[in-house]
């Protein structure tokens, strides 16, 4: 959200609401229960998104020669987990179940994030600084524009069953439109921040965003769905949220450039993964 203009910060907001009101049409409340009470398949996700991806992160700003700004990004990805692209990816599916732990995990993963990410981040940067993080706003955000949205489509799926499946499907629309809208009116941002790093950065990114895709696949449990769900949950990390950090921590450590690079990067994996799944 950092360094954006005023309609690009709306545009989010709303393909966020529309995304996850779109989930909520098409769940009922005792489904997103039952996957709070999933604890085998919770365990992994939170295993794979905070404790494998940031040992992967530390390794990867270990044994690759990298700048230091460029290492300090990697472990501030890979400790951060949440990123709100993902649910642009996971929510493209007809199975409840799937869809129910999507919407779910979406948010579980963006809320844990803000509590658990800065001091995991402190922790494997061997740092005595403290990480500065705008707490209360980015909870209230996540409630407003991802848990309210979801909370009010379950309400109104369980009252107007007729009409929740039409408005679920413009929803989504909406959704998809104001995401790729964002991507093009941020294209230029984007351009810059990659023509601003290494080519052997952009490989090291791509390499680190394919295996997070793996270490999700493998450890979404037995359902195809979730699985995937969580491969992309796993891989898009919580761009927004390290941005955040880095502007109140780091202002002078020149670390903006390569996550806005990154953030470009994870999407096209995803998106091939997210459209080969359809075709299938």
């Amino acid at each position: 959200m950092i360094m954006l203009d005023t309609a690009t910060k709306v545009l989010i907001f709303i393909f966020l609401a529309s995304s996850m009101f779109s989930i909520g049409l098409q769940v009922d409340l005792p489904e997103i229960l039952a996957v709070l009470k999933m604890k085998y398949l919770l365990t992994r996700s939170l295993l794979a998104n905070f404790v494998i991806i940031p040992v992967l992160g530390l390794l990867l700003s270990k044994l690759i020669p990298m700048p230091h700004n460029i290492a300090t990004v990697f472990i501030l990805l890979a400790c951060t987990p949440g990123g709100i692209s993902a649910i642009q990816f996971i929510s493209k599916t007809k199975d409840q179940e799937v869809l129910a732990y999507a919407g779910s995990i979406a948010f579980i993963m963006a809320i844990l994030a803000i509590f658990i990410s800065p001091a995991l981040a402190m922790l494997f940067l061997a740092k005595s600084k403290i990480l500065l993080v705008p707490y209360m706003r980015a909870f209230w955000l996540l409630v407003i524009f991802l848990l309210l949205p979801l909370l009010l489509g379950i309400l109104v799926h369980k009252k107007y069953q007729t009409i929740a499946p039409k408005l679920a499907k413009f929803m989504a629309w909406l959704g998809t439109l104001t995401f790729f809208t964002v991507i093009i009116m941020t294209l230029a941002l984007r351009q810059q921040a990659i023509a601003a790093i290494d080519i052997k950065v952009i490989m090291v990114m791509l390499i680190f965003i394919i295996f997070t895709m793996v270490i999700g696949w493998l450890l979404g449990g037995p359902v195809k769905g979730t699985r995937r769900v969580l491969a992309t949950v796993s891989s898009m990390r919580n761009v927004a949220l390290c941005l955040a950090i880095v502007m109140n921590t780091f202002p002078a450590a020149n670390l903006e450039a390569p996550l806005i690079a990154f953030s470009s990067l994870m999407i096209p994996p995803n998106l091939i993964f997210t459209i080969y799944w359809l075709i299938r």
